[in-house]
């Protein structure tokens, strides 16, 4: 079946929904594991990670995406940090054994490990932090993640297994960075011998080591058996790079590869149901949206903006198009995000939507709407095979748009260079929307806000961070450096709140869903660990 066929029965079962109701998935089938361990087969001695992203870099501190999910997760199999995420997000120790912060929120005191050693027998120690951390405060040399180190002033040794970190203002998502893929922590050595290509050779003090690796294609990791936290249960980890989701699924079927990730929804009954699969679907953080750019000036009236979201009906594509594997949003953050607050959802409302846009002075003529002789017209871009379903869910809003009288023209982008295209100064935007998924994969409600609404200085220049939309309140941006600087929860937690109300309320972006992040292993495999940060990792010591 072509695609603008299977396009146009999803739009119509999502309007049918929009005014027939629709049935919705169970929380039980979200997430299921099949059998019982001690029942299955022994283990395979090599587990092979189908990946739905090439990697090409194992550098904490390089340029991402190092092909992003994928090059993290191996990172996390060769590498450790100081502290890590639980599989719910809390903060655990890792190679420090405990820490503890000043009354001021200043400063960090890490008690570290003894005895560990990197692959290539450099001993781990507080040398090996100050030298890593330094460079990461380092705009030169950290690439990828230095807005997350910039609040950090300095480290410093304070013995052989305790250094001191100190931020420059309390700095409320510190232990998040701390347990974020940048700040794994490399051999000394190893950075010294040849820093510009560490990413192909990495050395750590994780529970794998590299074996070899063909960038783009495969990485094979050998087990670290003086591991400090006992021997890995797989004496090889493989992760290869199977870009074609029914390849790896039937891979995954077949036996050939033990783990997958990323599986289409429209997979995942099938996989569910099948005895020799276990399915491990969970809410993610990820937040989808469709940017509003607020250099057109249609687009700048708010009552536009929030008669827009009123058009969308976000459960019926939820349970349409994503079959509940997506949760409508309720505030512009993923509920499971530190700082989230639930705020009320737009709820489709097709008559609210055009009495709002007839108020707003937008009169029918014929299909589209005008005022001052302009029409409602707009370019959508969307990076065509970036994210699920991507074109299709665009054709979807064209199509419930089209029932408000607001015209819709999608702009197909290759997704290689979409980046390119949104992070250019404002009078360069060659779009009014621009489909967007943001994924903190540090966990911070503050720093993903940061990210996408803090005003950007200068309209000349290209937005520092993800506000593409040229969105500008001083009062958001006001309180989120406030909500940065509170180390104290209910004060961050308010804070938040507020930010978060207005931003709602504003409607800078058509807001949709929070995904879910769905992979797949064989029965016999229960070591896998789905983070809702979006990382599937399969190197955990069980």
């Amino acid at each position: 079946m072509k695609r603008k066929t299977v396009a146009i029965i999803l739009i119509a079962a999502i309007l049918s929904c929009m005014f027939g109701g629709c049935g919705s998935k169970s929380d039980s089938a979200q997430t299921q594991d099949k059998g019982d361990s001690s029942q299955t087969a022994a283990a395979p001695k090599e587990l092979v990670y189908a990946q739905s992203m090439a990697i090409t870099s194992l550098d904490p501190a390089g340029m991402q995406p190092q092909g992003y999910p994928s090059g993290y997760e191996a990172a996390f199999a060769v590498h450790n940090g100081l502290i890590r995420f639980t599989e719910d997000l809390q903060f655990e120790p890792d190679l420090a054994e405990s820490w503890t912060t000043s009354e001021d929120g200043l400063t960090w005191d890490f008690k570290l490990r003894e005895g560990v050693k990197f692959h290539d027998g450099t001993p781990f120690n507080a040398d090996a932090v100050v030298k890593q951390y330094t460079r990461m405060i380092n705009p030169d040399i950290n690439l990828g993640a230095y807005s997350l180190w910039e609040p950090i002033e300095k480290i410093e040794k304070v013995s052989d297994y305790e250094v001191k970190i100190v931020t420059k203002t309390p700095y409320s998502a510190f232990l998040n960075v701390m347990a974020h893929g940048s700040a794994l922590i490399p051999s000394p050595t190893a950075v010294e011998a040849d820093s510009d290509n560490y990413g192909l050779a990495p050395v750590g003090t994780g529970p794998y080591k590299l074996e070899k690796i063909e960038p783009g294609t495969e990485l094979t990791l050998v087990r670290n058996d003086d591991y400090y936290e006992g021997t890995p249960l797989y004496e090889r980890v493989v992760f290869r790079y199977v870009s074609d989701p029914s390849a790896r699924i039937s891979a995954l079927k077949s036996g050939d590869v033990q783990v997958a990730d990323a599986i289409p929804v429209e997979y995942a009954d099938d996989l569910e149901a099948d005895s020799n699969i276990k399915l491990i679907s969970k809410p993610g953080l990820q937040v989808f949206g469709v940017g509003l750019n607020q250099k057109n000036e249609i687009l700048q009236d708010k009552t536009v903006r929030q008669a827009l979201n009123y058009g969308i009906d976000k459960e019926a594509i939820a349970k349409t198009l994503f079959m509940g594997y997506v949760t409508p949003l309720a505030g512009p953050l993923a509920q499971n995000t530190v700082g989230s607050a639930e705020l009320t959802p737009y709820t489709a409302d097709i008559e609210k939507a055009k009495t709002m846009l007839d108020e707003a002075g937008w009169k029918l003529n014929g299909d589209v709407r005008e005022k001052d002789g302009k029409k409602m017209e707009f370019t959508l871009i969307v990076p065509d095979g970036m994210y699920p379903k991507d074109v299709v869910l665009t054709e979807v809003i064209q199509s419930q748009l089209k029932e408000i009288g607001v015209q819709v023209t999608i702009n197909k982008v290759e997704k290689s260079t979409y980046w390119d295209q949104l992070k250019v100064p404002a009078d360069k935007t060659g779009y009014d929307m621009a489909l967007w998924g943001y994924n903190p994969s540090h966990g911070s409600g503050q720093i993903h806000m940061e990210n996408l609404f803090t005003s950007n200085a200068d309209e000349s220049e290209k937005p520092s961070l993800w506000n593409f939309i040229w969105y500008n309140n001083p009062e958001v941006d006001s309180l989120l450096t406030s909500a940065k600087e509170q180390v104290v929860e209910e004060e961050f937690s308010a804070t938040m709140k507020q930010a978060e109300e207005i931003v709602w309320e504003e409607c800078p972006y058509i807001w949709l869903y929070s995904n879910n992040i769905i992979s797949a292993t064989t029965a016999d495999v229960d070591s896998v660990m789905v983070l809702p940060v979006v990382f599937t990792l399969v190197h955990r010591v069980k």
